[in-house]
């Protein structure tokens, strides 16, 4: 598959999503299979005003190559500059335009799945951005607003394509869906039988299978996958393997879910001092340790860690018991107890 003259070699992509796809957790879906993965969105106007904090988003390192910046904004010439700005200082593979978003912060700004509600300023400012880079622009849209007003994809993606964007991911829900009800994957054949540009699938793939059914019933060059993905970064390998033609995957066992636990804490300790770190981990915990006996007495142990060595500490006692002993049952409170420096709950 190609972006523009971009070659991607996965035709599984990582899902863009606020508060989880940083540099760490890219990583490692790239190792496990990710052909392509995208920053955590950033607003046009504070990259314009040389926020620090919206810079800290677009670090990357080249083994995450190729990668996406996803820019979200409402007005042309804004996001036109931001581009110019993100194609000079970070030169990432594709630039792509945040028209999905229904985050209420972001709506209420215009920007994001907003603009589905305003075609003509989307058009405006894919046409801005294009026009101004370089890079490749790839854009990202749902369905529409609501089931209320008109189902607005089909033209919206027409509008990109003419606009000069280079892949257009849709999810087919409304903005006001959010990720209730069902994502309607004919939208995605239809879309994806009237565009010459690659489109790119998003949307309830929960599981392997689902990645597979999504592209074998719309024929979507891609799919993207998000929420799955946190804490299962197999499902990158696993989706790879079925579309290869395997009729069946590897499920990694519980000690190498916590392996892979203590790699990402790791990874992170690289970008952020422990106690950010430590509040940065505790939402994957439930993901990391899901399907685990006692998942729930684990999760609140953890997540109630005052002190990232022995949030470690802990997960390393479980997988060597898990490793030691597989048929017997996790005595948690018996395992944090032997940490002695833990300020959570009383254990006694």
């Amino acid at each position: 598959m190609k972006i523009d003259s971009i070659s991607i070699k996965s035709t599984v992509f990582l899902a863009p999503m606020a508060g989880y796809t940083n540099s760490p957790f890219r990583q490692i879906c790239k190792e496990k299979g990710a052909g392509f993965v995208f920053t955590e969105f950033v607003s046009s106007e504070g990259i314009i005003r040389e926020s620090q904090k919206t810079f800290e988003y677009l670090q990357f390192i080249e083994s995450e190559r190729p990668i996406g910046i996803q820019l979200f904004g409402h007005n042309p010439e804004s996001m036109a500059e931001a581009a110019r700005i993100i194609e000079d200082r970070y030169k990432p593979d594709v630039i792509d335009l945040n028209f999905g978003c229904s985050v209420r912060k972001v709506v209420k700004k215009n920007a994001g799945a907003a603009l589905l509600k305003d075609i003509g300023l989307l058009e405006s400012v894919a046409q801005s951005v294009v026009k101004a880079v370089k890079t490749p622009v790839t854009a990202k849209i749902r369905s529409g607003w609501n089931h209320h007003q008109s189902i607005v994809a089909i033209e919206v993606a027409q509008i990109l394509e003419n606009a000069g964007v280079k892949a257009l991911t849709i999810h087919p829900r409304t903005a006001s869906d959010g990720y209730r009800n069902t994502a309607d994957w004919n939208m995605i054949a239809e879309i994806k039988n009237m565009l010459s540009i690659p489109v790119i699938g998003n949307g309830d793939i929960k599981v392997p299978e689902d990645a597979l059914r999504m592209k074998e019933s719309t024929g979507c060059d891609a799919v993207m996958i998000g929420r799955a993905a946190i804490g299962n970064p197999w499902i990158f390998e696993q989706v790879n393997h079925l579309f290869e033609g395997n009729t069946n995957y590897h499920e990694p066992d519980l000690s190498v879910k916590l392996d892979m636990c203590i790699q990402h804490i790791t990874r992170e300790k690289q970008y952020a001092d422990d106690d950010h770190v430590n509040r940065i981990m505790k939402k994957y915990y439930r993901h990391y340790i899901h399907g685990f006996p006692n998942a729930s007495e684990i999760r609140n142990h953890l997540v109630n860690s005052k002190s990232l060595d022995d949030t470690v500490s802990a997960l390393q006692e479980i997988r060597n018991h898990i490793l030691n002993y597989p048929t017997q049952i996790i005595h948690v409170k018996d395992i944090f107890k032997k940490i002695t420096s833990f300020r959570g709950k009383s254990f006694s």
